[in-house]
């Protein structure tokens, strides 16, 4: 176990911490402390990654871990806002066919070239832009619902880039593999 595991980990916890204030009515300044477990769990998100490479701390579990980790608080982040965000029943969805995807293809990928890169650069934009957004309709949720479906659809946006590049670099991958098994066996 190394620190930038525990700190994924750590994320998954607050994850459930904030389902449960989410659902709690008797939570005293509930937006608050929805924005302060958001912002710890992104702050922690961050550090994971700097730590593990800052320190050579970089390990097979941590590229499945800190992924499973922003997935889960991305979920729970959608399913608490779903029944306040119409648009966002679409972007959960999406979500869904997205990472299982991901899973689907990045499973593939592992097992043709034996690597895990983890995650990629437009994997963290996507990322930063979910939690941005997802704190300012937490934070200000009584936004106008134009300003709250342009958000949401900005950040759909940012989901399907990062989807279009994945499946581009997933089915490079698999095809560069494919040519070095051929050079290799002939």
């Amino acid at each position: 176990m190394t620190i930038p595991n525990l700190l994924s980990f750590f994320r998954v916890i607050l994850a459930m911490v904030f389902l449960g204030v989410f659902y709690n009515p008797d939570v005293e300044n509930k937006r608050a402390v929805l924005t302060l477990i958001l912002v710890v769990s992104a702050i922690s998100d961050l550090l994971d990654g700097k730590i593990a490479r800052r320190f050579n701390m970089v390990s097979e579990l941590g590229k499945i871990l800190d992924p499973v980790a922003d997935k889960i608080t991305q979920g729970v982040l959608l399913i608490c806002l779903l029944s306040k965000y119409d648009l966002l029943k679409w972007m959960f969805v999406f979500f869904l066919l997205k990472e299982s995807y991901m899973a689907i293809a990045g499973i593939k990928v592992l097992e043709r070239t034996n690597r895990n890169d983890g995650a990629m650069w437009y994997g963290k934009v996507n990322t930063t832009v979910f939690y941005i957004v997802m704190l300012l309709l937490i934070f200000l949720p009584d936004m106008p619902t134009a300003a709250a479906n342009t958000l949401i659809i900005v950040c759909i946006g940012f989901m399907a880039l990062s989807l279009v590049l994945y499946v581009r670099r997933y089915q490079s991958l698999i095809k560069k593999s494919k040519e070095e098994q051929e050079k290799s066996g002939s």
